[in-house]
């Protein structure tokens, strides 16, 4: 490692030259981000992290209000800071990692409006009496922090959880156990009378402790460190069952304990998947239907990233059905997946990018890319 500068002004002059060198490889680079400032919503959490530590949670160096970025501190070329941890920025202002300082687990914090149902159907899920029920797939609540001279916004804590199809599915079963898990917690969720209305992707998460056993950074999921992509992790069959669950509870809606789901009509409220057939603004549907579409459209994405994965077709084209009167309610879907043979559960699955030899070291050599 080059040796650390010797003094304030060498700091200044080193900057102003590493930064015309780094321009000349690349004429994109964030000036901004370079030269150590945090940007946007970034400046939300700096001001909040004294907040923040005072009530236990410590956020990463970057966002600490003293931060120095770590490359001003070496001689040398620095023409890619996102080797350096802490250029890492957040690609979402109301989404930052922090870690509980009395057990050292990483969490996820969110900011919240308060106008929202979020925070009372996510703490209704969290509560004791739900969260002993196996069918409740709603991310568990750790914490609800209300914010300082802010009675608009408050912050809710999460455990920090991967994206459900990450690392791959290696075998049908894998696949399967995740689909099992999502419809029962729509289900369950639907019994409560709570409609998510965006049941989509990038809302299916699942907790990777024992996937990833070294843990994985927030900001980039598929490295140990945000920087090194050198990630070490087993299959979920060598470790299942494994634990998948709904988040962001934004657009949810509760409804009476006393209506009948089939029968409530709702209008508004677009999530990620705009494909849904009978989505309006002003045409009333029924959102627990929709529900169904958009789990079953996920589902559809990852079949269609996957050689091997057909035997699940059938129940995803079921759900995506144009007319929400032929889908399936949860429970129904729940009896065509159980109706897949166990030997079919234990085939091999691709994603269709891996090639023959990269199927062949994972096969055979149990290398894991």
């Amino acid at each position: 490692m080059p040796p650390p500068l010797s003094c304030p002004h060498d700091i200044i002059q080193d900057d102003e030259e590493t930064l015309r060198l780094a321009l000349i490889h690349n004429p994109k680079l964030n000036i901004a981000v370079f030269k150590g400032e945090r940007i946007g919503r970034e400046l939300f959490w700096v001001a909040l992290q004294p907040f923040l530590l005072s009530r236990g949670y410590n956020l990463r160096p970057r966002y600490h209000p003293d931060w120095i970025p770590s490359w001003r501190n070496y001689r040398g070329p620095r023409f890619n800071i996102c080797a350096y941890e802490d250029a890492l920025t957040i690609t979402n202002g109301n989404l930052l990692d922090a870690v509980r300082l009395r057990d050292g687990v990483k969490v996820v914090l969110k900011r919240v409006r308060t106008s929202t149902e979020e925070i009372p159907i996510a703490r209704y899920f969290s509560s004791p009496t739900l969260s002993l029920d196996p069918r409740n797939k709603s991310v568990p609540i750790l914490d609800i922090i209300p914010l300082p001279s802010d009675d608009c916004h408050a912050l809710i804590v999460m455990p920090l959880l991967l994206p459900f199809d990450s690392p791959p599915f290696r075998r049908v079963g894998e696949f399967a156990e995740a689909v099992h898990q999502f419809l029962e917690g729509l289900e369950f969720m639907h019994e409560h009378k709570v409609a998510h209305r965006d049941a989509c992707y990038f809302n299916l998460m699942m907790d990777g402790a024992k996937i990833i056993p070294k843990g994985f950074h927030f900001f980039h999921p598929e490295t140990h460190d945000g920087v090194s992509l050198d990630l070490e992790w087993r299959e979920r069959g060598l470790v299942k069952p494994n634990q998948y669950y709904f988040i962001d509870f934004g657009l949810s809606t509760r409804y009476p304990t006393h209506v009948n789901i089939q029968d409530v009509k709702d209008t508004g409220i677009l999530g990620q998947d705009r494909s849904v057939p009978e989505a309006s603004i002003t045409v009333p549907y029924n959102p627990f239907k929709v529900d169904v579409y958009q789990l079953g459209n996920s589902i559809l994405q990852v079949i269609e990233e996957y050689d091997g994965l057909e035997r699940l077709l059938p129940l995803a084209q079921a759900m995506t059905r144009k007319n929400p009167d032929d889908r399936p309610l949860p429970s129904e879907a729940l009896k065509q997946l159980r109706r897949i043979k166990w030997w079919t559960l234990r085939r091999r699955v691709w994603p269709r990018d891996i090639d023959f030899l990269e199927r062949f070291l994972i096969k055979f050599c149990g290398i894991s890319l």
